[in-house]
């Protein structure tokens, strides 16, 4: 945590009615750790405003704090998420050309859970421009659809929600990543 996310954690350690530090003090801190320096006013104004009657006027419960932390931390995921949307019609137009040769390259279903395979464990890759075309993220997107799910051509029913889905996990997961190579202080 940076100085400013521990002088908002102890704030708001005062000011949390119903404060339990056995259970509530680590979930706070891995919450506001997540959150940029120059959005924690607004948190805090988020959850002194309550728009969205959580608790009692006036008083600031753990609920509360939470409630208006994680939709910051959704609304945060979306931001970054938006201009990442165009990845998955990409890769949904990979998909299209890796499952047409696949198709054209094998007769059995053997052979096509072997390329499959092969295709996971990065024993084959499909070039362009001699560069494979599949990237970490989409490597990350298929693995948390399924390899065999991906490749399969009848299997088409929701599956850009699906992956839109995961795109939002990897971001939050890179997000947490970046803020932990933040040069951290100890906390006790």
């Amino acid at each position: 945590m940076t100085k400013t996310q521990q002088r908002f954690f102890n704030l708001l350690k005062q000011q949390i009615v119903d404060f339990d530090e056995t259970f509530h003090k680590q979930f706070m801190i891995q919450r506001i750790s997540q959150i940029p320096d120059n959005q924690l006013k607004y948190l805090l104004e988020n959850i002194n405003l309550d728009k969205d009657k959580i608790s009692k006027k006036g008083y600031i419960t753990y609920a509360k704090f939470i409630h208006y932390c994680d939709k910051m931390l959704d609304n945060l995921t979306i931001s970054l998420m938006t201009p990442k949307l165009n990845i998955i019609d990409k890769l949904l137009q990979k998909r299209d050309q890796l499952i047409r040769a696949i198709d054209e390259n094998v007769s059995t279903l053997e052979e096509k859970n072997r390329l499959i395979n092969d295709i996971k464990d990065k024993k084959l890759m499909f070039k362009v421009d001699n560069k494979n075309i599949l990237n970490k993220i989409d490597y990350f997107l298929i693995d948390k659809f399924g390899y065999y799910n991906f490749f399969d051509e009848t299997r088409n029913y929701h599956i850009k929600d699906e992956l839109q889905g995961y795109l939002k996990e990897y971001i939050n997961n890179s997000m947490m990543l970046s803020n932990s190579t933040v040069k951290q202080i100890g906390y006790k």
